[in-house]
Parts: structure tokens; C-alpha cells; sequence
């Protein structure tokens, strides 16, 4: 299994990248080839439509780990940002606050799953 966005490999059994969010492959695409080739069409373009960015004032791993179980416990497509020192340099997100993108029609959703986690604090 391959995530066709950052091109990890995967053991069999998983499904999504841990990074990207992404759905798994089971073969990488040729260099090129755009990733939705590879993943069901409904699938893209919920991933495609995460149009709105949260910023979050956690940056604890736990409080984090916690969030992004509840949105997929919520099936709520997301795209974490800036998971990494370098790409949270480059974007001005010094402190490492967690941002998060999802889909605008399930927002309300996500900031209410967010806040809760955001109280538990």
C-alpha cells in the first residue's frame, strides 16, 4: 500500500497516510500522473474541498492525537498543516500551533469537535 501524495509505503491493512490523510493505493503512480487516478472519484473530491482553515491553540501530541481522532471518528475530511519544523518555519507558525483544513459544509462540525477537545485542556 502507497500514499500517492508523499509516496510512503504502507504495510498491508492500512488504509489512509498517517500524514496526508489521504486514501491508500496499491501501487504508486507513475511520476506525473496525477494522485486521483488512483482514488475513488467521491473520495478526491471531498479531499479537494477542504476550503477552511482552523488554527488551534494546541500543540500538545495527546491533545493533538485526540482531535484528529475525533474527526475521523467523525468523518470529517482534514488536512493537518504544517506537521513538520521546517513547513511550520516557512509558513510563520513558529509556536507549532496545530491548523487544520476541512471541508466548509461540515465547519461548524469540526469547530465544535476542536472546542471540546480545546476544553479538555
Amino acid at each position: 500500500m502507497f500514499c500517492p501524495q508523499c509516496r510512503a509505503e504502507y504495510r498491508e491493512g492500512f488504509v489512509e497516510c498517517s500524514d496526508c490523510h489521504i486514501p491508500l493505493a496499491d501501487r504508486l503512480p507513475e511520476l506525473g500522473t496525477p494522485a486521483a487516478s488512483l482514488t475513488d472519484a467521491h473520495e478526491e473530491a471531498d479531499k479537494d474541498d477542504l476550503d477552511v482553515l482552523i488554527r488551534t491553540g494546541f500543540r500538545s501530541p495527546v491533545a493533538i492525537g485526540l482531535a484528529k481522532g475525533l474527526l475521523q471518528e467523525a468523518g470529517i475530511p482534514f488536512f493537518a498543516m504544517d506537521q513538520n519544523p521546517a513547513a511550520r518555519q516557512e509558513s510563520g507558525n513558529f509556536l507549532g500551533w496545530w491548523n487544520v483544513r476541512v471541508p466548509r459544509q461540515r465547519e461548524a462540525e469540526a469547530r465544535e469537535i476542536l472546542q471540546s477537545v480545546e476544553e479538555m485542556k
